[in-house]
């Protein structure tokens, strides 16, 4: 069953049962205020008809007409259905009110059992025709004789009522549960829409291999927004990376392919009949391409294991004891270049000491391949608020700005001749991104082409 349909079930049950109990709990409430106001106006009544016969202090024995003309008139209390009778031990009728007419109330021998053991007795009876009476029986002591006075109300108007209001409630109830079927169905399909939607996009990614597609919510940011966004951001996302792995799959193509190339005609010639010396610069080319494309491979799974997590620690790093280490090592290969110690302040970070010292090292090498021998170097190491600030300064060539943005990327190279040349597999600075990155930190850069380039590795402290 789809989900929508299974929310609207939920709903409208759950709906129902509210409507059901309140309607239970309401028709029982106005059942005992109807039933209760009956009993008091019965009460109220009997009361009104006993002060009536106390008054008389006459001793002698009231006849039955002066027994009649004692009895108050039926509409006095504005209580139509009220009815009156006196009726002896026997349950003889003794005197009855006009608007009983013809008809007598039905006598309960429970009640009259009751009422002259000197208890007022209350009950319902059933006067026929399925109509019951609502009877108070209580003891009527005159001078010579007890009498039984019985105040009945009639419960056929209560119980049409109330017949009437259980029509409502059914009624009623149904209504809002169809009601609540049908809107309930529309809100949750339009609710669910981005989800169909979503589906919708999905298959269609999957059927025409087109990351490119997206779902586009519009619509608030709720949770089913939400979650549309986030699909939008998961596809964005395995979009750039599979475009990047296409990229990456034709660069690094290219980038073997030269070295390649090169080997193989240098094979090609050391199969002829060459002189001593081509033949010392044919193999010369060999190694030196072989080692080129040895360092693009290393390059390349150094980057798979970063990308993995391979061999990753997790430990208290001192980074001024790294950075003293690599000026110490770059002034051993520096040729003529100016190793400058900048500000180094003592600061600790969690992370892998090894992939932290081959981040200063490409960046450190990276600075020395494009500055000249007259140029210096800078490394510098301090806090600054959260942040470990290490950064690497020189005076080369510079980057101009329209090339910043992408010389993070693989294979990406400014001067791609003259960078070939010095023997860069153009990894280098792709290696110091997602090392910075791996440890939640990030690495920027700002240039001026003809003054140099400063790289900032920003690391959490």
């Amino acid at each position: 069953m789809p989900i929508r349909w299974r929310l609207t079930l939920w709903f409208s049950l759950i709906l129902f049962a509210i409507l059901a109990f309140s309607g239970v709990v309401l028709y029982a409430l106005l059942g005992n205020y109807l039933n209760s106001a009956v009993d008091n106006n019965l009460r109220a009544y009997t009361a009104r008809v006993h002060g009536m016969f106390l008054m008389d202090n006459d001793p002698q024995a009231m006849d039955f007409n002066m027994i009649h003309s004692r009895l108050p008139p039926v509409n006095e209390f504005a209580s139509p259905g009220i009815y009156i009778q006196i009726i002896d031990a026997g349950g003889n009728v003794v005197v009855k009110s006009d608007n009983l007419g013809p008809q007598v109330l039905p006598v309960s021998p429970s009640l009259i059992e009751r009422s002259l053991a000197g208890d007022a007795a209350l009950g319902t009876v059933a006067a026929g025709d399925g109509i019951r009476v609502r009877i108070m029986v209580t003891p009527l002591f005159l001078k010579d004789q007890t009498l039984l006075l019985e105040i009945a109300q009639s419960l056929k108007p209560i119980e049409d009522t109330m017949r009437n209001v259980r029509l409502a409630l059914l009624s009623g109830v149904s209504l809002a549960l169809l009601l609540a079927v049908l809107l309930g169905a529309f809100l949750v399909r339009r609710a669910l829409a981005p989800v169909e939607q979503i589906t919708r996009t999905a298959n269609s990614i999957e059927v025409s291999s087109d990351l490119g597609r997206r779902v586009g919510y519009t619509g608030p940011a709720d949770e089913v927004g939400r979650l549309a966004t986030t699909f939008d951001r998961m596809i964005e996302r395995l979009h750039h990376f599979f475009e990047s792995q296409k990229d990456f799959v034709a660069d690094a193509s290219h980038e073997l392919r030269t070295p390649l190339t090169v080997i193989r005609g240098n094979v090609d010639l050391l199969e002829r009949n060459m002189s001593e010396p081509d033949r010392r610069e044919s193999l010369r080319a060999i190694k030196a391409e072989a080692d080129r494309m040895s360092g693009i491979v290393s390059d390349l799974l150094l980057l798979a294991e970063i990308e993995a997590g391979q061999a990753e620690t997790q430990e208290k790093v001192a980074l001024k004891r790294l950075a003293l280490e690599e000026i110490e090592r770059a002034q051993t290969i520096a040729a003529g270049r100016k190793i400058i110690t900048g500000r180094l302040e003592t600061i600790y970070v969690k992370g892998d000491g090894y992939r932290l010292k081959q981040l200063l090292d490409n960046l450190v090498s990276n600075a020395i391949k494009y500055t000249p021998e007259s140029g210096s170097i800078t490394i510098s190491l301090f806090r600054d608020g959260e942040w470990a600030r290490l950064e690497v300064s020189d005076t080369g060539t510079g980057i101009p700005p329209e090339h910043l943005p992408r010389v993070f990327d693989r294979f990406y190279r400014v001067d791609k001749a003259r960078s070939r040349a010095g023997g860069g597999t153009g990894l280098g600075l792709a290696i110091v991104k997602e090392i910075a990155e791996r440890h939640g930190g990030k690495v920027t850069v700002e240039s001026e082409p003809g003054k140099g380039s400063t790289f900032t590795v920003w690391l959490r402290i």
